[in-house]
């Protein structure tokens, strides 16, 4: 169990000494100039967590106990102070700090107190609970589930046609992209015009202040609200 933990932290860390999420709230508590030298330190410290946790001793693990509790303080500031920044944990995928962030920061705590009770094989079913947590990896399993629900059971789902701009926007307002950026938007539909086989919308956007442009990519020709692609100019 030890191994899950360790391995998350690793993949973490790796994630880190790439420079992190600018998106993150960290970019508010330490100001945006130091947010990549942060993340590389917390890069270092994850490391030497999860080699702490890989060798069998005391303080590695409630180390390891130590600093998930303080993520979990972490996330839960971010959430009200922060609310429209990313997690910034794993990944550059805008990820909401929202009760799955919360969630997988606890389990993770959690398991690092009861591992040495449980059986290896345990390690299992926890690493499925830790993906299912992970909005980071919806790309690899929940997008793939709705696209099939989408054929599946929705009556347009398998159908090609041409639809006009509101119905591009009401596909687009039930995109799992669209309510992650919305916090971000300042008007309504600016401009839209077709490349190919999608439909570009903009909208007026601002970010830490700052103005910008929020583009979106809808399919035009078929109703896959999962597809949609979003980009801040």
């Amino acid at each position: 169990m030890e191994v899950l933990v360790a391995a998350v932290l690793v993949w973490a860390a790796v994630f880190k000494f790439r420079g992190g999420s600018q998106r993150s709230a960290l970019g508010k508590f330490v100001g945006k100039h130091r947010v990549a030298t942060v993340f590389r330190v917390i890069g270092v410290v994850e490391i030497g967590l999860a080699v702490g946790l890989l060798v069998p001793n005391p303080v590695g693990k409630w180390a390891a106990f130590a600093w998930l509790l303080g993520l979990l303080g972490y996330l839960l500031w971010a959430r009200v102070a922060a609310p429209d920044s990313s997690c910034g944990c794993l990944s550059e995928k805008f990820a909401p700090v929202g009760v799955r962030a919360i969630a997988r920061s606890l389990a993770l705590a959690g398991t690092v107190i009861v591992a040495e009770f449980l059986p290896w094989y345990a390690a299992f079913p926890a690493a499925v609970v830790i993906v299912l947590l992970s909005a980071e990896l919806d790309g690899y399993w929940l997008v793939p589930l709705r696209r099939l629900k989408v054929k599946l059971l929705h009556p347009l789902g398998n159908t090609e046609f041409h639809i006009p701009v509101a119905s591009t926007v009401q596909q687009l307002h039930r995109s799992q992209v669209y309510q992650s950026a919305y916090p971000l938007l300042r008007s309504d539909v600016l401009d839209t015009w077709d490349e190919g086989e999608w439909r570009i919308l903009t909208y007026s956007a601002e970010r830490d202040g700052e103005r910008a442009t929020a583009v979106f990519a809808v399919p035009r020709d078929r109703y896959e609200p999962d597809s949609v692609r979003f980009a801040l100019a």
